[in-house]
């Protein structure tokens, strides 16, 4: 049975020595400027004194604070949450045997929980998560921006407390983990809003926001020189190809309505004509929103332009066409060949085609007997091509890409007469196992029904 478990406070490896002259202390930190300041009795000093190496438990630390002293353990939680705004403190989980994990807070004003252990059982959070980094096996959470690597010994503990609920008793592990927050009582209702909130929507949130100044976030370009960039231009597909039509630029302009006007029409149709979807419509439809414009070769990696914004002008977004059906095209998949306006056909795909518009009509709740839109846009995501620049949030950048993809194609198509609706669901495994992507290098990251408006085209909510 394993002996009792403390959680120690301590100074991290930032705060290099803590000097101190009475009751003047003075804290030289990496980076920093020496910090000065002056508690207002001894005793307050020998308890943020006790903070530098190996620490001490907050009870101690409470106790050296209330020796002589009034208002201890105010003053000792006073500093503590100052020294947490700086992001100055670290913690240990130890036992008799020494280490089981230490704890990092990865942002500033963590502090463990101060509130009494709960009196029912407790068990891990839902929206914690083991998961190892290289030789480290770390236990984080959406909920907690701190971060806990643990040691052999501490792993084992844990699993040995994760088969069922357990008592958070003082001096357990349980208990520690309670009050750093990776551990729930399970007697203890959600609010409404966390309840709202899955496991993998608040971990994407987290991770991919600068809400954790330790982890790097954004364009760090942690590749280069490491691995090549994938290249700009996608490498071409085997198969038929098909030109699309030029469309006339000038004469879009001309009949071209204003903004205001799309914005204020716009809205997704989902009653189809039993008409198909004319080649040179289609064509146009794809040459105003995802046509590439031109290349811009640079010392890191190169970009292109098109005609929507997308982080870095990285444009990591392919485009397929799934036909169902269109004028002189046949029911199967087809590669948008942005740089030459041209479709490429896929061989053997009239069923995946078949599918993915299936899928849109279900992830639009068409009822059975209602026509099934004439084609569906499919996006992937070259997600390495933004990896190689933006780290912590390649995912969520590509996300937001996509809903200004979205954007535009919702106003191109109001502009055109054309009847389009976004999809929140769909099946990425249908491409990929059409043509062959390797899902880690390519993925379907959203789909887009298209067709020809039926006479009286219902429109949704939104």
């Amino acid at each position: 049975m394993a002996g009792p478990v403390r959680l120690l406070y301590h100074f991290n490896a930032d705060v290099q020595s803590v000097r101190r002259d009475g009751n003047r202390m003075v804290l030289d930190v990496k980076d920093w400027k020496p910090i000065g300041f002056a508690p207002a009795h001894a005793a307050h000093a020998e308890a943020i004194a006790a903070l530098e190496g190996r620490g001490s438990t907050l009870s101690e630390l409470v106790r050296i604070a209330s020796a002589g002293a009034d208002l201890g353990g105010k003053a000792i939680h006073y500093y503590l949450d100052r020294f947490a705004f700086g992001r100055l403190l670290g913690w240990t989980i130890v036992d008799q045997e020494g280490e089981l994990g230490r704890v990092q807070a990865l942002a500033k004003l963590f502090v463990p929980r101060r509130e009494p252990l709960p009196a029912g059982p407790v068990a891990m959070s839902r929206f914690a998560y083991l998961r190892r980094l290289k030789e480290t096996m770390l236990l984080e959470s959406g909920l907690v921006r701190a971060r806990i690597e643990l040691k052999p010994r501490g792993l084992a503990l844990l699993g040995a407390i994760l088969g069922a609920p357990c008592k958070a008793a003082s001096e357990s592990l349980a208990g520690a983990l309670w009050q750093l927050g990776f551990f729930e009582a399970v007697d203890v209702e959600e609010s409404a809003a966390q309840r709202c909130w899955e496991f993998h929507d608040l971990l994407l949130h987290e991770a991919s926001r600068a809400n954790r100044e330790v982890l790097p976030v954004g364009g760090t370009y942690r590749f280069d020189g490491a691995i090549p960039p994938m290249s700009a231009v996608r490498p071409d597909y085997s198969g038929k190809r098909i030109a699309l039509p030029a469309p006339d630029s000038q004469s879009i302009r001309q009949r071209s309505r204003s903004l205001d006007d799309l914005q204020a029409e716009r809205k997704s149709i989902r009653d189809y004509a039993d008409s198909p979807l004319p080649l040179d419509m289609l064509g146009e439809f794809l040459w105003r929103v995802c046509r590439t414009t031109g290349t811009l070769p640079l010392q890191h990696q190169d970009l292109l332009s098109r005609r929507y914004p997308a982080a870095g002008s990285v444009h990591e977004l392919e485009f397929y066409v799934a036909a169902r059906r269109c004028e002189d095209l046949r029911p199967s998949v087809h590669h948008y060949d942005s740089h030459n306006h041209a479709l490429v056909e896929f061989e053997g795909s009239q069923k995946a085609a078949l599918r993915i518009v299936e899928g849109c009509g279900r992830a639009m709740a068409l009822q059975p007997g209602r026509l099934l839109p004439a084609a569906a846009i499919v996006v992937t995501s070259r997600l390495p091509r933004l990896a190689w620049k933006y780290e912590g949030m390649a995912y969520r950048a590509s996300l937001m890409n996509t809903g200004v993809v979205y954007h535009l194609m919702y106003m191109v198509a109001t502009d055109m007469g054309l009847a389009p609706c976004a999809t929140g669901t769909g099946d990425s495994r249908l491409l990929e196992d059409a043509i062959g992507l390797d899902r880690l290098e390519e993925t379907t990251i959203g789909e887009f029904a298209l067709g020809m408006p039926a006479a009286a085209a219902a429109a949704s909510s939104d």
